[in-house]
């Protein structure tokens, strides 16, 4: 099985010379030929004494060539090896790196089936496959071999394993029947473990001590080759999570509105302001009639580009709604519904919409598990508005109860989201309601605007500006 990409070629070795393939054809066959003719003399022709001595110049000589071909053949090893750390050192992407290490592997050491496995910093997980040689489905079974089999032992006592005989090793976990001989190798740099790869021949004895030696160079090589390119991968992996935050920060701020309604009796002000990870958090003003303004303020759970998708939906929804039905609990059971049918099982969404009367100044509202807004009265009090029913997408059919409230010159509205209460100081401390109340009142004569600047200097100054997990997210309504 071969599921990665092409990997760039490998140059080749440089040849050996006319010369010097002549002088070692030429040696061979002569010592070949002394042999053969040394054996077809009489035993009584040639005195024993010198027929030993020629015997041992003869082993010499062999012995010569063996020891010439042995160095001409680790020179091409050297120049492979050296070649392969080039070409990984100008490769980037993982796939590509554990393929050219195969390919490499296969000029050192020849093998029938091979596979490399890259595992995450901890150790444990599989962040780069590739394997050659095996079925289509083996892939699982060769990852076992990992934990407990040959690449196991060599990545735990770092140091190459070779197997002459795999059904003699009870370490061994078979992955392709056919294997008789292999050699594990682990790949590590910096003390630390990033892989191995392992190399299985359908041949007994196949691999060496020698090929073992051979592919410790190459192997650590290899292993810094991994590292930077997986390191790489994770560069693109923030670059393009960093494209996807800003991606869903324009989305979210293309669906809050840019600024508060003009209204006689009341005062406005609504405000977003993000943390480093993109919420879900949303308000919005709904012109219905001349006299009617719907007011929304949601918290869509989970962060990034799916909260804002998901976010964008319960505007289309909501809207299309508030303009074509006048109950607030039918709207918001309708909502519930497309909501519940079009976003995953865990995703879900709490909110708070209302309806002022800006004539009246009554406002008609449901709560869809929200954080309750608060209501503070001139005279000092204080209410929550809790009446309404469960969370939006969660469950089929729920229902949701209505509750007016009427306003008089002075009080004020602020509704939020948990951004702004479960803000927590460095202590862990919450900012809660109490917080929140001291805040608003605190600069109330100044106007709705002045309340939401206030707020969040207050929820930053508590919980300080890099300690902010979720936006902050406010609506003020100041009956004048």
């Amino acid at each position: 099985m071969d599921s990665s990409p092409q990997s760039k070629d490998i140059p080749p070795a440089p040849p050996r010379t006319w010369a010097q393939r002549r002088i070692f054809r030429e040696l061979s066959d002569a010592l070949s030929a002394v042999r053969q003719e040394i054996r077809r003399l009489p035993s009584q022709s040639v005195d024993g004494d010198r027929l030993r001595t020629f015997e041992e110049q003869l082993d010499r000589l062999a012995h010569l060539l063996e020891h010439v071909e042995d160095v001409e053949r680790t020179r091409l090893e050297i120049h492979l090896i050296t070649q392969v750390a080039l070409s990984l050192s100008n490769a980037l992407d993982l796939d590509e790196v554990l393929a050219l290490i195969l390919d490499s592997v296969k000029q050192v050491v020849d093998y029938d089936a091979a596979g490399i496995f890259v595992l995450d910093e901890g150790g444990r997980v599989v962040v780069g496959e590739i394997l050659r040689g095996y079925d289509t489905f083996a892939s699982g079974k060769v990852r076992q071999k990992l934990g407990r089999g040959l690449m196991g032992w060599a990545m735990e006592h770092m140091a190459p394993v070779v197997v002459a005989d795999v059904a003699r090793d009870p370490r061994y976990v078979n992955a392709r029947p056919q294997t008789r001989s292999e050699l594990a190798m682990p790949l590590f740099t910096g003390g630390k473990v990033v892989g191995c790869f392992n190399l299985e021949s359908d041949s007994l004895g196949t691999f060496t001590g020698r090929d073992a030696d051979r592919l410790m160079t190459f192997a650590s090589h290899a292993a810094v080759a991994i590292e930077r390119a997986r390191m790489h991968r994770e560069i693109l992996a923030k670059q393009r999570m960093e494209e996807e935050l800003a991606l869903a920060r324009r989305m979210q701020l293309s669906l809050l509105p840019r600024s508060a309604p003009e209204v006689e009796n009341f005062d406005l002000a609504g405000v977003n302001t993000p943390s480093e990870m993109v919420g879900g958090d949303y308000f919005d003003y709904i012109r219905l009639t001349n006299k009617d303004l719907g007011l929304v303020i949601s918290d869509v759970a989970g962060k990034g580009v799916p909260a804002a998708f998901i976010m964008a939906s319960l505007r289309a929804s909501l809207r299309i709604e508030a303009v074509a039905h006048y109950s607030i609990s039918t709207i918001l059971y309708r909502v519930n519904n497309f909501l519940y049918e079009s976003v995953e099982p865990e995703r879900f969404v709490t909110a708070f919409y209302g309806v002022l009367d800006v004539p009246a100044r009554h406002l008609t509202y449901s709560n869809a598990g929200h954080n309750p807004p608060l209501l503070l009265r001139r005279d000092g009090r204080r209410e929550l508005l809790t009446e309404g029913g469960l969370i939006l997408g969660a469950f089929p059919g729920a229902a949701y109860r209505e509750s007016v409230v009427t306003f008089s010159p002075g009080d004020m509205l602020v509704l939020y989201t948990d951004g702004v209460t479960e803000a927590e100081s460095p202590e862990g401390e919450q900012f809660g309601l109490d917080r929140l109340e001291e805040a608003a009142r605190e600069v109330a004569s100044r106007g709705a605007r002045a309340v939401t600047s206030n707020l969040v200097r207050a929820v930053q100054r508590h919980a300080g500006q890099s300690n902010l997990q979720d936006d902050l997210t406010l609506m003020v309504i100041r009956c004048r």
